[in-house]
């Protein structure tokens, strides 16, 4: 009797042993795998969250970046090119005269004050963006100005104004002094700029074959600046207006303001 409840309790103890044993190697490890990638799915699972946010946003962020697109796209085509400074200048001597603004002084820079290169989006063209200055003083009243500034943003080119500066006018009641810097911008791409450099060479390597006098409308032009040069006594840029109001007033003609500039330079 006794040998048999020895081999029972034995068998019992070595069934309890074994399923320890089982226990500790192998549902131990078991578990702990288990929650590991318990872990790891929350943790998947939270990611795939903020990516499907992320995601939902993508149609939002692509509206922005093709509305920065075509606003970039629409400045750039306002922005003139080099051939353009002129037209650009006589547009806006031409506004402040419509606009009833007596000027006193128009002084375009012939240098660029800055340099810029961008990247055109849809063709990825690289343009160099050139910042001239124009320092303007006029005389007129606060609404002729309000419309010449109302006017100026709705013109076919890129123009921006700073350091305005208004003060009243002591001989002229109700009449202000005014002066700002207008800041004219042109662009160059690489191919526009290897043909102006091929032109420059050829020009001067013609200059002593080509007489001066095959263009008469140059020497005009240049005869005639001369001429209100002399006759206004101009003897710096300060005078440019001086001397494009008398041409005007002379010859109904609008003269090139760098042309005017680089013969007053050269004086």
């Amino acid at each position: 009797m006794d040998k048999q409840k020895n081999l029972f309790i034995g068998t019992i103890a070595l069934v309890i042993l074994s399923c320890a044993g089982w226990y500790f190697m192998y549902f131990s490890d078991l578990s702990n795998s288990l929650k590991n990638m318990s872990n790891r799915y929350h943790q998947l699972k939270s990611e795939k969250s903020k990516y499907t946010q992320i995601k939902n946003k993508f149609p939002l962020i692509e509206k922005e970046w093709t509305d920065l697109k075509e606003e970039l796209t629409a400045l750039i085509n306002k922005i003139p090119t080099d051939a353009q400074f002129d037209n650009v200048t006589k547009m806006l001597f031409s506004l402040l005269e419509n606009n009833k603004l007596a000027i006193d002084n128009f002084n375009p820079s012939l240098a660029p004050l800055d340099e810029k290169q961008i990247i055109v989006p849809e063709t990825q063209e690289t343009l160099t963006i050139e910042k001239y200055p124009i320092d303007v003083e006029i005389r007129g009243s606060f609404i002729d100005f309000g419309n010449f500034l109302d006017q100026l943003s709705f013109t076919n080119y890129y123009l921006t104004l700073s350091n305005i500066q208004i003060s009243q006018n002591p001989y002229n009641e109700g009449e202000q002094n005014i002066s700002f810097i207008s800041y004219i911008y042109t662009k160059t791409s690489p191919n526009e700029m290897s043909l102006i450099q091929n032109n420059q060479g050829f020009a001067s390597t013609s200059d002593t074959a080509i007489p001066k006098d095959t263009d008469p409308a140059v020497i005009t032009d240049e005869k005639t600046i001369l001429d209100a040069i002399q006759q206004t006594g101009a003897t710096s840029s300060i005078d440019l207006v001086k001397i494009l109001n008398y041409i005007k007033e002379k010859t109904g003609k609008d003269v090139d303001p760098k042309s005017a500039m680089s013969l007053l330079d050269k004086l």
